[in-house]
Parts: structure tokens; C-alpha cells; sequence
């Protein structure tokens, strides 16, 4: 009986000493960065996706209009832990692979959802429990623009930037972003649409400086707002727009002040809407990428990416290329349509020294 024993006693102590429960202490936690790591991710859902790949004239197949699908896709991190069950992890996410000026998120799961990263960016990420920090792990976003944001409360959100020109820069994110409204339409007393995680991302994550409003104000067609949803540190500029009709011959002194805010750097990152930020906002956005020099087929593409926003009916491509602004453009002197665009903007009385400080803004290294 002893010897049983004394066998069974061996074979306890030789697991124990396998496994570590022998050795009286405990092995420090680990965590280890799993995905994405070492690849590229993209930022567009399958029917965003579908659409980029076809032509503009395709749009109707995936999206009209009527329901919320502009937001991104998530990209979803994840990791492996093998600490205490009640740990709280710290995720930092950089472009910088020393992780300066990273951003943070908390969460108390081995797994995160992030959404509106650049786009054609690399990216460091490592996640800490307060004790232990993973290895600093790498990936990369997508390049295909556009960046279409996820804003909660506010529909058809994206950024201007992140776009290849024909003479093969890449123009800038983070400065000019197009949105829906953030306060409700056609009524006389304020209602914030926004929601305060929406407010979060514009101040805290695009770092939003300046709004620029193109709707109508004696029909409180703006909602008889007069600051900007987001708070005193962002400067409201109202400048109403006629949208039914000859948008462009409508606005022209409209359109001269548009570019005079744009041509000053203190005033951004900005973004510019009118109600559902489509028509006035999408002039504006082909002017500005026109200017720049933004492929025509890429604009006509970000034209009607707008219906994957709730945007209350359709808007075809004929849309834009009915419009007299369009038209007036391509009409224009000039060998590409960058110079189309910038000749037709002078025609109008934007300033030739404000259309150059934009350029230099949006594309200088």
C-alpha cells in the first residue's frame, strides 16, 4: 500500500513541476497582440466595397437613400491573456512607432472595436493591463478613399482627404470633412441631433475647429441654431446656400466666402454641411477635390456615396452632371479639370491667393 502510495505521490510532483503549480509562485501575466498584425485592413463594408469596385451609374444596386448605411467598417482588434479574469485593458493605437501621440481606448475584453482610422495608413497598436504591455504590434488601413466616418447621430459623414491626384500626391486627411446636419432641420426652436459620443469623435478624434453651415436661415431651415453643436472651442460660421435651382449662379458670393474660410490654416480641421449633405455640401466637396485635382470618376463616385447615408431619396449621378455647377466647370478654359475648376472659381470671384493657400494647405508635405 505504501508503494501505491509513493507512486501516486511521484506522478503528482512530476505534473507540478511540468506545470509550474509546484513552484510556489505565479508566472506573470502575458498578453500578446494577435490581429491585426503584419497586414492590411480595410475600412469599407462589403456593399461599400462592391460599389467602389463598379461605376457611379452601379449605386442604386447597394444603396438609395433611404436607410443609415455610411458608417464604416469597424476594425476589430484582438488579443491573447492569460492573467486575472477582472482585468482592465488599455488599447493605444499610433501612426508613430515609438507611440507618440497615440490614441486610447478602455475596455475590460480581449477584443476592441475601432472605427474611423486614415485611411492608406500604417498604424502601431499594444495593449497594457496596467502591469504587463504587449509587444508593439503593426498593420495597415486600406487606401481606397473614401474615409467615411462613423459619427453617432449624424448621417453621411467622410473625409475630403486621403484621395490620389493625377499628378500622383496624396491630399490630406483630417482637414476638411463633409457631414449631415448635427441639429434638426425646418423647425423654430433648437434640437441637437448629435449625440455626446458623436461630439466626442468631432472634438476629441478629428479635433474639429471650425463648422461651416450652409443652410438657409430666415426659413429656419437651420433650426434657428446660431453656434455649433459641439460647443464654444468650435468657431460657427453660417453662410446659407440656395440648393433648388442653379446651385452655383444661386451662391456665387456664398461660394467666395467658402473659399475665403478654407484658405485660412487657423481654421481647421472644419467641416462643412448643409441638411443632409448631399447637394450644397457635394458641390462644395467636387469644387474642392476638382481643385486639387482629384480624378472626375472618383468624384463622380464620392457624389453618390452619399446614398449609403439616410439621406431621405436618391441622388443619381445625373445629378452632378446635369448641375449648372458642373457644367459651368468643365465649360471653363483649361487642360485638365483642376484648371477647369480653378479658372471657373476665379470667374466667380474667389480670389486666385485663396484657391493657392488651399492647395498648399491640402497637398504641401
Amino acid at each position: 500500500m505504501k508503494k501505491v502510495i509513493s507512486a501516486a505521490a511521484a506522478s503528482i510532483l512530476i505534473f507540478c513541476l511540468l506545470t509550474g503549480c509546484a513552484a510556489g509562485k505565479n508566472e506573470p501575466a502575458m498578453i500578446k497582440a494577435v490581429s491585426p498584425v503584419e497586414e492590411t485592413v480595410g475600412i469599407h463594408t462589403f456593399s461599400q466595397r462592391m460599389f467602389l469596385n463598379g461605376s457611379a451609374s452601379m449605386v442604386g444596386i447597394y444603396a438609395y437613400g433611404q436607410s443609415e448605411k455610411s458608417r464604416p467598417k469597424p476594425i476589430a482588434f484582438e488579443w491573447d491573456y492569460n492573467g486575472k479574469d477582472d482585468a482592465q485593458f488599455t488599447l493605444s493605437i499610433s501612426e508613430n512607432a515609438d507611440m507618440t501621440d497615440a490614441i486610447s481606448y478602455s475596455t475590460n475584453e480581449t477584443e476592441y472595436s475601432v472605427y474611423n482610422l486614415k485611411i492608406g495608413t500604417e498604424y502601431y497598436w499594444t495593449v497594457s493591463d496596467g502591469e504587463q504591455e504587449s509587444e508593439i504590434a503593426s498593420f495597415s488601413t486600406d487606401s481606397s478613399a473614401p474615409r467615411n466616418l462613423y459619427i453617432d447621430g449624424v448621417t453621411n459623414a467622410r473625409d475630403l482627404g486621403g484621395r490620389e491626384t493625377e499628378n500622383g500626391t496624396v491630399t490630406k486627411q483630417g482637414m476638411i470633412f463633409r457631414t449631415g446636419r448635427l441639429n434638426e432641420s425646418n423647425i423654430n426652436h433648437v434640437n441637437i441631433e448629435i449625440t455626446e459620443s458623436g461630439k466626442h469623435v468631432m472634438l476629441e478624434e478629428l479635433g474639429i475647429k471650425t463648422e461651416i453651415d450652409v443652410r438657409l436661415v430666415d426659413d429656419s431651415e437651420n433650426g434657428g441654431i446660431t453656434y455649433s453643436p459641439l460647443g464654444e472651442s468650435v468657431a460657427y460660421i453660417s453662410i446659407p446656400m440656395e440648393w433648388d435651382g442653379n446651385m452655383l449662379a444661386d451662391n456665387k458670393e456664398q461660394v467666395v466666402k467658402v473659399f475665403s474660410v478654407l484658405a485660412k490654416e487657423e481654421n481647421y480641421p472644419l467641416f462643412i454641411h448643409c441638411n443632409i449633405g448631399t447637394d450644397r455640401t457635394g458641390m462644395l466637396a467636387f469644387m474642392i477635390n476638382a481643385l486639387l485635382g482629384v480624378p472626375e470618376e472618383e468624384l463622380q463616385k464620392d457624389y453618390v456615396f452619399s446614398n449609403f447615408g439616410n439621406i431621405g431619396g436618391k441622388r443619381p449621378v445625373e445629378n452632378l452632371l446635369e448641375s449648372d455647377y458642373y457644367n459651368t466647370i468643365v465649360q471653363t478654359k483649361g487642360s485638365t479639370l483642376s484648371e477647369k475648376t480653378y479658372n471657373c472659381l476665379v470667374d466667380t470671384g474667389v480670389p486666385a491667393e485663396d484657391l493657392d493657400a488651399l492647395i498648399r494647405i491640402m497637398t504641401a508635405g
